[in-house]
């Protein structure tokens, strides 16, 4: 059914699922028992567990990559920004009795003097927009919003209970109109073209997280990173990312489907079958017994034909940055090929959408105030995700949503072979990538065609409002109503109270809010339905607001948007423009990096369009993949300079710059090591100066060797220095570090397992 489809796609990981499970009993516990003592409740239902803080590595790995969880990115506040925490709160929740029950939930309770409309009568009155009735936008293509819900999917993912049925009666909340959590099931108004079908839609409230401490009130659960760090591609689980992994294959790649490829490129692997579970991905009628839903980083990966795209193109994207940083660094380990290409990539998704995506979105000037340039990280600022992002504001693109999926032929010409799709006959369709000619077809129609335009009168079109999951059968379901009652479940304020935080005015009259609106007609129906202003419901109010000059939003989603991304960039400690996470080489390529290269290199399209983003309305206008503005990301940046030196001898490289002394460990304990990290507190002497390592008071030679100090390092003479016997070997403590004068602080050593020899030992210079 359609209700089993909206879980399929917010399937939770195990570790998810753990948590939600010791959530919700506490969430219900607390219900039932308000006097017991609030510690013993979280260690009963195991949510003291999984509110423990990690306990965060210092070491070389932990400075070079992000963990796939998130956690540790802030070492003082190590759950900050971590998969399976809490959202965080810009304004306190409204719910109806202050702890946990959803706005709306009493439809006789009065907000402000009046009651909430039901979300479907919204949806009808104010969203409703037929097919055939739309404009087009004439500067932004339909991959402007297709990359929206692809950076969503790497930031935001909310499962819904598990729980199918009522607590406390136990009623199936599928076959049910009563509210009792978790069900919060949505009207049908007697008024409605459904009504003779349905009296309500079936509705699931979000999971709870265990974070009801000190906030005493339900919050609801993240369950992947905050981070833009292309999670969607890896996962936010350990358990995941190693599944999603070729662990058979020396060159750190992704796994790919070994049974189907697009005329030799990969598609992505299958989902394992599950015999108790329908799958939802394939044809309604097919012989076929393969599992077609995709196994990617992320559940919703198959939502779509525009996601399946997305999908297999960056699962192809790291593939190949991998291997060519394996071509630069033969000697590289599959970890760190596998760590390296994903370390880019994500910095690929920070740049795509800050630099080329938002600007598009806020307008450039409200870019510039919202986010002015990158000064340095900040570990005060929290880079959660808050929970009116998810719930409300980052749902803003799906008034510009398409109904069609356009699919073009080589020359960007409507495909007689794959023609096009109605948007609902795409969902969960992942089988048709496979069957029906690969994902060049979807990507031309996304580049070439243009977005849906929004305009008080045309909001979201009816494949969106009547018929979302209607190709898999059962009553289908309506975005606009499960996006209203989303946020009356997660408490979101009304309106007028999101407008107060971002200094804007706040609308008291029909008059004022027309104003506001630039449209009469809409501000009438939206008071007609809500009675005041401050009961709007945030998400259709701040979608109701026209844009800013040069963008696709109003003051208010700015504020919030701006809000967001700004907390996301410089409470990272991980952001590409911050010097200790990438050379300036490597960010200077790294600024260079465009959307239409990435399709060129990937696919089989020849022409693309120099702003994937922006519509181009001719397909002569595409230029071919060898434009000059349509750069590579050179690679080079990232290759090792090797310096051999011999453990026991020291090494000097040329002129002033050379190894100064510092003791790093035992070889042995070295060899089984990907990295280490020197502080500038281990560097006994600037580059360009000189110790005498013979005269202090322990000299490093062996006994029965003579010290002979040498500019930068010493030599140890003597029959005990020419050949080291094996026993040996593995004890010895050597001293190596890196260093130069435009590097005082170079920390990094990684050593070659290619050399089968300790002596000598091949360090490389980060």
């Amino acid at each position: 059914s359609p209700s089993d489809l909206l879980s399929q796609f917010k399937h939770a990981g195990p570790r998810t699922r753990t948590h939600v499970r010791a959530a919700e009993l506490l969430d219900t516990t607390v219900e039932l028992i308000r006097e017991m003592d609030m510690d013993e409740l979280l260690h009963a239902t195991g949510c003291s567990a999984e509110l423990r803080p990690p306990l965060c590595q210092t070491d070389c790995l932990s400075n070079r990559y992000r963990t796939i969880g998130g956690e540790c990115n802030n070492r003082q506040h190590p759950l900050w920004g971590a998969a399976n925490t809490a959202y965080t709160r810009w304004l306190s929740p409204q719910y109806q009795d202050g702890r946990a029950v959803p706005r709306g939930w009493d439809l006789q309770y009065g907000y402000h003097n009046f009651t909430l409309p039901p979300v479907r009568a919204v949806s009808q009155q104010i969203l409703y927009t037929q097919n055939e009735d739309i404009s087009l936008d004439s500067s932004l293509s339909h991959l402007l919003v297709e990359w929206g819900q692809w950076i969503d999917h790497d930031l935001v993912l909310t499962p819904q209970t598990p729980s199918k049925a009522a607590f406390h009666t136990g009623v199936d909340c599928t076959h049910t109109c009563s509210r009792d959590t978790p069900c919060f099931p949505i009207q049908i108004p007697s008024s409605d073209p459904r009504a003779s079908a349905q009296s309500c839609m079936p509705f699931f409230r979000s999971a709870p997280s265990c974070q009801v401490l000190p906030l005493c009130h339900r919050e609801q659960l993240n369950a992947i990173t905050s981070f833009v760090d292309a999670s969607m591609v890896y996962g936010s689980t350990g358990p995941l990312a190693s599944a999603l992994r070729n662990h058979s294959s020396p060159f750190g790649l992704l796994a790919h489907n070994l049974l189907h490829s697009d005329q030799g490129l990969a598609y992505m692997p299958y989902l394992p079958r599950q015999p108790s579970r329908p799958d939802p991905c394939g044809p309604l009628v097919t012989s076929t017994t393969l599992p077609p839903c995709g196994h990617l980083g992320d559940s919703r990966a198959n939502e779509h034909l525009g996601m399946i795209a997305l999908h297999t193109l960056f699962l192809r994207e790291h593939n190949r940055l991998a291997q060519e940083l394996h071509l630069l660094n033969p000697h590289w380990s599959p970890e760190t090929l596998y760590q390296e290409a994903r370390k880019i990539l994500g910095a690929v998704h920070q740049v795509l959408t800050w630099d080329h995506y938002l600007p598009r979105v806020l307008g450039q000037k409200a870019h510039l105030e919202l986010l002015p340039p990158y000064q340095s990280y900040q570990p005060d600022t929290d880079p959660s995700v808050a929970n009116a992002f998810a719930t409300a504001a980052f749902r803003f693109a799906h008034v510009t949503v398409h109904p069609v999926v356009n699919r073009l032929d080589p020359g960007y010409r409507p495909s007689s072979h794959h023609p096009d799709l109605p948007l609902h006959l795409s969902l969960f369709a992942s089988w048709r990538v496979v069957q029906e000619g690969g994902i060049d077809p979807v990507l031309r129609g996304l580049l070439l065609y243009p977005a849906k335009l929004q305009t008080p009168g045309q909001m979201m079109v009816e494949e969106l409002t009547e018929r979302l999951f209607q190709a898999q059968g059962g009553l289908p379901l309506d975005l606009g109503a499960l996006n209203l009652q989303r946020g009356r479940d997660h408490g979101l304020p009304g309106y007028s109270a999101w407008r107060r935080l971002c200094d804007l005015s706040v609308p008291a009259t029909v008059t004022e809010l027309a104003g506001m609106l630039g449209s009469a007609k809409l501000a009438q129906k939206l008071l007609h339905l809500y009675g005041t202003p401050h009961n709007i419901d945030l998400w259709v109010g701040a979608i109701s607001e026209p844009p800013l000059p040069g963008g696709r939003v109003g003051p208010l989603l700015s504020c919030l948007l701006g809000k967001q991304f700004r907390a996301l960039r410089d409470g990272d400690r991980f952001w590409w423009e911050r010097e200790e996470v990438f050379t300036g080489a490597q960010r200077a390529e790294l600024q260079r990096v465009s959307l239409s290269r990435i399709i060129c290199d990937n696919t089989g399209l020849g022409h693309v369009p120099l702003d994937p983003f922006a519509h181009t309305a001719h397909a002569g206008d595409m230029v071919p993949c060898s434009h000059p503005r349509i750069p590579s990301l050179n690679l080079s940046a990232w290759r090792d300079d090797i310096i051999m030196f011999d453990v026991m001898s020291g090494y000097q490289f040329g002129g002033r710059v050379w190894l100064p002394r510092v003791t790093v460990g035992s070889l042995n304990e070295t060899l089984n090591r990907d990295c280490l990290t020197l502080k500038q507190s281990d560097i006994h002497q600037p580059c360009d100066s000189d110790v005498d390592e013979c005269a202090q008071e322990a000299p490093p030679c062996p006994v029965k060797a003579q010290c002979v100090n040498t500019p930068g390092s010493y030599t140890c003479t003597g029959k005990d220095t020419a050949v080291l016997p094996r026993h040996r070997r593995h004890s010895i403590r050597y001293k190596a570090s890196l260093c130069s004068r435009q590097h005082n602080q170079i920390v990094l050593l990684t050593l070659c397992p290619s050399i089968p020899s300790l002596l000598p030992v091949c360090v490389s210079q980060r």
